[in-house]
């Protein structure tokens, strides 16, 4: 088979098209012959070695180099091929630094640029279900008087998360880590329990104390990430810090206008209290979801911030920060 038919029928197996863009991702990330290995998957490694004429130790010492890399994910019935694009992204960048140089880096954010944004922007706008859904900033929560803290549930609630979590892990934020658009913290997304350990043996990931982690949520929430808990992955398993500018889910959302229908936003949304307001517009700023603008509120004719609802998810990053103390989040529905 033509060395182009092999990278061809990867990207077919990826579902997307083997644009040009693509295909340099794929050839940098894997040779001829492991394509060929790859496309074989999922299949039993000692039947696979019978197939393919390779030994079954070197085999196997190839699949777990495989899932190092992030071109595999390891499940029940054995290694199998990343699901998408969207799988191999996440799970090749937040791979360890040795498989991570600046060639593969620059190559993603060139598909993304060039076309994959457009692409991801569109595709969210088919979507009948969504990929993610908001948990509100707990600093947010906490230092809220209109918020009961009985009526706050577990599953909203990053500290209670993260003491009833076995085991946590940090990776690096793959969308940041290649796009580089912002400055905000790389290692703020985490991984729970059988999650956590997976990604800390494919050294993928850092493993955490208790306080480690809750320091490590302090540092997103300040910096102005959006907690975020992707709906594919089982139970509260993984939750993403993500930025506006870099997030391959709210950058092309917002950009394209279909991010409702990609994401769900949390029970939460802030009161302003515009005489506490100071104008300063900081919570403009860090707004993801331009759910902010500024206005008067006569008599005054200093422009104050005002929350546009219809746009607001309610993560809380703009209470966050408000040194002013003028956002307070409040429950907007009961659980149901």
């Amino acid at each position: 088979m033509a060395d182009n038919d092999l990278y061809e029928k990867l990207a077919e197996r990826l579902n997307y098209p083997p644009s040009e863009n693509l295909m340099k991702i794929l050839k940098k990330m894997a040779t001829e012959e492991e394509v060929a290995i790859l496309l074989e998957l999922p299949f039993p490694v000692n039947q696979l070695s019978q197939k393919l004429s390779i030994p079954e130790m070197d085999l196997s010492r190839k699949m777990e180099e495989f899932m190092t890399r992030g071109l595999t994910v390891s499940t029940r019935k054995g290694p199998q091929l990343a699901r998408d694009v969207t799988q191999l992204h996440d799970a090749s960048l937040a791979s360890a630094e040795r498989y991570v140089d600046k060639e593969l880096l620059d190559l993603w954010k060139e598909f993304y640029d060039k076309e994959w944004r457009q692409h991801l922007g569109q595709e969210w706008g088919k979507m009948q279900q969504p990929l993610g859904q908001v948990i509100p900033a707990w600093k947010a929560l906490e230092s809220s008087s209109e918020v009961p803290r009985g009526a706050i549930l577990s599953e909203e609630n990053m500290e209670e998360i993260m003491r009833g979590a076995e085991m946590i892990a940090v990776v690096p934020c793959s969308c940041r880590r290649s796009l580089r658009k912002c400055n905000t913290p790389l290692d703020v997304c985490f991984q729970f329990n059988k999650w956590a350990d997976y990604a800390v043996k494919r050294e993928a990931g850092k493993k955490l104390t208790l306080d480690q982690a809750l320091e490590t949520n302090t540092l997103a929430e300040e910096a102005g990430l959006v907690h975020m808990q992707p709906l594919m992955a089982p139970g509260l398993s993984v939750i993403c810090s993500c930025c506006g500018d870099c997030c391959a889910l709210l950058d092309p959302g917002m950009a394209y206008g279909t991010v409702k229908n990609a994401l769900i936003g949390s029970r939460y949304q802030p009161i302003i209290d515009p005489e506490q307001c100071t104008g300063c517009q900081e919570c403009m700023e860090r707004c993801p979801f331009m759910a902010i603008e500024m206005k008067k509120f006569p008599p005054g004719k200093k422009l104050k911030a005002a929350l546009l609802n219809e746009k607001c998810f309610g993560c809380g990053v703009c209470a966050v920060g408000c040194e002013a103390e003028a956002i307070k989040m409040k429950m907007a529905q009961a659980s149901s």
